[in-house]
């Protein structure tokens, strides 16, 4: 029988007791402090990829997974607002990532992000596997209420029996939905 070979060995610390000083102590600190506590929420705003078809101007596009962003979710919304200077919309077949939120404040921008003014949460569409369900939307690329928040459709309205999202509350086991 052949004796094992360890593939991994304990190592002893690398730093010399000379080279971990206050300074050394206080840098890792703040290091770890902010790596912990530097986003509160998901990250959103990054240029992502959305699939092989170009969306039409009108269309909104929900692509997940979409391996470009943190949250595994890419959105583009139709462009209804003029662009604010320094602001950029996703051409081709580009969106930004985007999380679920409840929000404004779940959505943290990306510093890299072509969206300037930031992000607010709304409900993108009322269609498909992703109606009614609350996403970080770019404020450049959409028109903004008065009241400071995206109106819910009404095809959205849970109290509504013949809106048949099967997002919305209550519609577990009826019209089909699991």
């Amino acid at each position: 029988m052949t004796k094992a070979v360890p593939l991994t060995r304990v190592h002893r610390l690398i730093l010399s007791a000379t080279m971990i000083g206050r300074r050394h102590v206080a840098w890792v600190g703040l290091c770890a402090a902010l790596a912990v506590g530097g986003c509160s929420g998901d990250p959103v705003g990054r240029i992502c990829d959305l699939g092989t078809a170009t969306p039409e101007p009108s269309e909104v596009v929900v692509a997940s997974p979409s391996l470009d962003c943190v949250t595994r979710t890419c959105l583009r919304v139709p462009l209804t607002n003029e662009l604010p200077a320094g602001s950029m919309y996703p051409g081709g077949t580009n969106g930004l990532c985007t999380a679920e939120c409840e929000a404004d404040s779940d959505c943290d921008r990306v510093p890299e992000s072509p969206c300037i003014t930031g992000f607010t949460c709304g409900i993108a569409t009322k269609v498909g596997p992703f109606c009614c369900k609350k996403f970080c939307i770019c404020k450049d690329y959409v028109m903004i209420p008065d009241s400071g928040e995206l109106d819910t459709p009404q095809a959205c309205d849970p109290t509504n029996n013949d809106n048949t999202c099967c997002n919305l509350s209550g519609r577990a086991g009826q019209n089909g939905c699991p």
